[in-house]
């Protein structure tokens, strides 16, 4: 078609190239997020880099010369911050996902730093991103000071979830590390009533009250008591 004419090697280094690398590095940072399972995972953070890289390429070579490029990448850091806050929801007496908006956040940039050619920045960010990500979060688990309970559940009958009670802690970053049914015993009325013990490490220092409350929610349990 008239007017249409693509220079190869200018295609293949001004945009192949830069939305490769974008899939690329997305998806690193995506990985981590995705095998423990985060609401955002690889495809997420590869497309949202992507996107970025996109935008940021079209804003200085899509325009007209006296467009100001920087325009597209303020609204790129601005929308970032819709998908983030997507990803962020509340469970129970805590804020999850955080981490994950701060995840895609960095991918974004990383994207603009792709679009506007700057790949040694794009790399950093993409290391030190998968870095914070991964073995970061190995020193913090056993480097920050975790607190210790020993909770007894005494419940009746109408009791029969202790695993997933178990399940449901677990997804309050508390570790679960020793269960067991600690006495048994029948009423006058002929009920059973069984206390079960469990230990239990948090980094909260204030978990100790909130997970009584979390406890008591459960059907049949009739005693919460932290030893």
């Amino acid at each position: 078609m008239e007017g249409f004419n693509i220079n190869p090697e200018v295609f293949l280094y001004d945009y192949i190239i830069p939305c490769i690398l974008a899939c690329i590095c997305g998806g690193i940072i995506g990985y981590d997020r995705e095998k423990i399972d985060r609401p955002a995972g690889l495809r997420t953070h590869a497309l949202v880099c992507l996107g970025s890289t996109v935008f940021t390429l079209i804003s200085y070579q899509g325009f007209i010369s006296d467009f100001d490029p920087s325009r597209i990448a303020a609204g790129i850091v601005t929308g970032i911050g819709f998908i983030g806050a997507g990803v962020i929801f509340r469970q129970g007496i805590f804020v999850k996902g955080v981490t994950t908006a701060a995840s895609i956040w960095v991918v974004a940039a990383a994207g603009i730093a792709l679009g506007t050619k700057l790949y040694y920045l794009a790399f950093l960010t993409t290391i030190l991103g998968f870095i914070i990500l991964t073995f970061v979060k190995y020193f913090e688990d056993r480097l920050i000071k975790k607190f210790s309970y020993t909770v007894v559940i005494t419940s009746n009958d109408n009791f029969k979830c202790l695993k997933e009670l178990i399940d449901f802690l677990h997804t309050f970053n508390t570790k679960v590390f020793n269960e067991k049914v600690y006495s048994e015993s029948t009423t006058a009325e002929g009920k059973n009533i069984v206390a079960s013990q469990l230990s239990l490490e948090s980094r909260d220092a204030g978990f100790s009250l909130k997970i009584m409350e979390i406890i008591k929610k459960f059907e049949g349990i009739t005693k919460v008591e932290i030893i």
